[in-house]
């Protein structure tokens, strides 16, 4: 189950990355920027067919090797089951909840049916892969007709939702951050974003808080704006809290490595290099960290700040939609009184309870820091390397990264490091993450992984495990299933 819903999540992914730019387009298109109505238009044609690409999108995420196959099966299966239930109900509007549906209905029957061997009598509809597009157009039809009549009770039900979470106001918009912060360690927030972001409320047809936001909903923002004191203050003050708490011999290195973290936690809105430092040191704090951006965002609901983002609340977005936000510029009080709490909290709980984060790890007899890898410049990691593991683990990475230099070396060593390609079900990238399935996770050599320049390894359970890798997840990938 826990699987499934990693796979949702990164299947989600990839409809979600053309954001950035549609959005970027959006805004700079606009008559309060540079006023190019041929930007605008573009943009927001991505906006417009946001359902479409998700089922397009889903359907080659969740389909085992991204075949672009399952991309077209996906849009006819997404055709059907919209048309066809609104000829039995015209008010049915499935919107982004249909286009995801009809992805992963899409990608299930792709998946159970492309990998057998063609029978003969299956060779005139194309193979295998023609049955699929059969079988997902039969089943498309059967929930054509299912939703014709049982969506509009569901349909009722999460409008209700959503009217539930709005008459909550403040407090829904802090249970949202609180669950969007928790489910991160698990890969699962955007299972939740996707209802908030695309799904959320209704203005002129347009659901979802972000695509009300850019459409101009002056209600649109409530669920977005409180992510910017916290990306843009907040977690990089924590992040300078650890250089503070760092060893004064290793400060330096730590400054390094964290500042650069911190600021693209305020340019860009990623925060996953500072949460993933201390995730697993220390959940209390990271559960603190939870709390904490939950208050943002009842506190920024609470007050009417309204704006939002196409890509993560940093810097950049503040400013690209400052004339489109509703009190905007109230954010950056409210997050410089979240830096220091979060400095404060931070510092003192490290020091108090001696937490191991990044250059406070203790030596060991030979005078080597362990774990001073576990954080996520490569360079750092591969500088470290030689003191850093047991004599046994040395011989292991030896063995495996005999060419580092290359991106090939790399993907040989780290499927070597996860017991080697026959011990790998599947691996998908996902923005900074390898997600696994593995045969045999004992097979999975964590240290080594560190070594080769993880910053985080999460075992889901006995088969599923992601492992942190950086910006570089995606193209590593591609070359991992090289050798697969």
């Amino acid at each position: 189950m826990l699987g499934q819903l990693q796979r949702i999540g990164k299947a989600l992914m990839l409809p979600i990355a053309v954001l950035p730019a549609a959005g970027l387009l959006l805004r700079l298109g606009q008559p309060d920027t540079l006023n190019i109505p041929f930007m605008a238009a573009a943009g927001n044609a991505v906006f417009n067919f946001l359902p479409v690409l998700f089922a397009i999108g889903v359907a080659v995420g969740f389909a085992k090797n991204n075949h672009g196959f399952a991309g077209l099966a996906g849009f006819l299966s997404y055709e059907i089951l919209t048309d066809g239930a609104q000829a039995i109900n015209k008010t049915i509007n499935l919107d982004a909840l249909g286009g995801i549906l009809a992805g992963i209905i899409t990608g299930l029957i792709f998946n159970a049916v492309s990998k057998r061997r063609d029978a003969k009598w299956a060779q005139f509809i194309g193979g295998s892969k023609g049955l699929a597009v059969v079988l997902i157009t039969l089943v498309s039809i059967i929930l054509a007709l299912v939703f014709g009549y049982v969506w509009p009770y569901v349909q009722m039900g999460i409008n209700h939702l959503g009217g539930w979470i709005g008459a909550l106001g403040a407090v829904g918009a802090g249970i949202y951050g609180l669950l969007n912060r928790l489910l991160i360690p698990f890969g699962l927030h955007h299972v939740v974003n996707s209802y908030i972001w695309f799904v959320y409320g209704d203005w002129h047809g347009k659901t979802g808080d972000m695509t009300r936001f850019f459409a101009g909903d002056p209600s649109a923002g409530g669920f977005m704006a409180g992510m910017f004191p916290i990306m843009m203050f907040g977690l990089p003050s924590a992040a300078l809290a650890m250089v503070a708490a760092a060893k004064p011999e290793r400060r330096r290195v730590v400054l390094g490595i964290m500042g650069a973290a911190a600021l693209t936690s305020f340019l860009t809105g990623v925060t996953e290099p500072i949460e993933f430092s201390f995730m697993f040191l220390a959940p209390a704090l990271y559960g603190l960290h939870a709390v904490l951006t939950g208050l943002s965002l009842a506190i920024c609901y609470a007050l009417g700040i309204r704006d939002g983002f196409n890509f993560s609340a940093g810097l950049i977005d503040f400013v690209l939609n400052r004339n489109h936000a509703t009190h905007g510029y109230w954010l950056i009080p409210i997050g410089i009184a979240f830096g220091i709490v979060y400095f404060v909290v931070f510092y003192f709980s490290i020091k108090i309870f001696n937490i191991k984060t990044p250059g406070r790890e203790d030596q060991d007899a030979s005078g080597s820091v362990p774990g001073a890898g576990f954080i996520f410049d490569e360079m750092q990691v591969a500088a470290d390397a030689p003191a850093d593991v047991p004599a046994a683990t040395q011989a292991q990475v030896a063995a495996a990264t005999t060419d580092l230099s290359t991106m090939a070396g790399k993907a040989r060593a780290y499927l070597d490091a996860l017991g080697g390609a026959e011990n790998v079900v599947e691996i998908e990238a996902c923005t900074t993450r390898l997600r696994l399935n593995l045969k045999d996770m004992e097979k999975l050599n964590e240290p080594v992984l560190k070594q080769l320049g993880s910053s985080g390894v999460i075992k889901l359970n006995q088969h599923n495990a992601q492992v942190v890798v950086g910006t570089t997840a995606d193209m590593l990938v591609e070359e991992m299933k090289q050798f697969m």
